[in-house]
């Protein structure tokens, strides 16, 4: 759920203005809890089954990746910090669609918590990617998301 400030923003006109990162990623937070039972509240994941998004290369490198990943998902091996991972993750985390700007905050909350320094992913990002990959039907693998990373 949203924060009433941002709840009453994106109600409003003013909605198309891009809004400061920290807010985006206040509500980021909020929504990150789909993904707290996996990745854990901190972001260390769980050793051996769901990957760390702290310091991930995935999170912190170009957002394309990451934004790949949580609109189609991702399965089998993925290596993150040196250990390789073998899970599926699928679409939005949950299966449960985001919007926009709702996959913009939580991964702008993800890229800029648990210690990582990445820049604040925006709507317009995500709409393009999520243009670019329409047609798509399949989880990524990590084959295909490097280029992006």
């Amino acid at each position: 759920m949203r924060p009433p400030l941002l709840r009453a923003l994106a109600a409003t006109a003013f909605a198309a203005v891009a809004l400061p990162a920290v807010l985006v990623a206040q509500d980021g937070a909020a929504l990150y809890a789909r993904c707290a039972a996996c990745h854990q509240a901190n972001g260390t994941g769980v050793p051996g089954a769901f990957p760390p998004l702290a310091g991930s290369e995935w999170v912190v490198g170009k957002p394309d990746a990451a934004i790949r990943i949580l609109l189609h998902g991702v399965q089998g091996a993925l290596t993150v910090k040196g250990v390789t991972y073998n899970q599926s993750m699928p679409a939005y985390g949950t299966g449960q669609i985001m919007t926009d700007a709702e996959v913009a905050a939580v991964l702008t909350y993800v890229r800029t918590s648990f210690g990582n320094k990445a820049s604040a992913v925006t709507a317009a990002q995500v709409a393009g990617v999520r243009a670019a990959t329409k047609g798509r039907k399949a989880q990524w693998m990590e084959a295909e998301l490097k280029p992006f990373r």
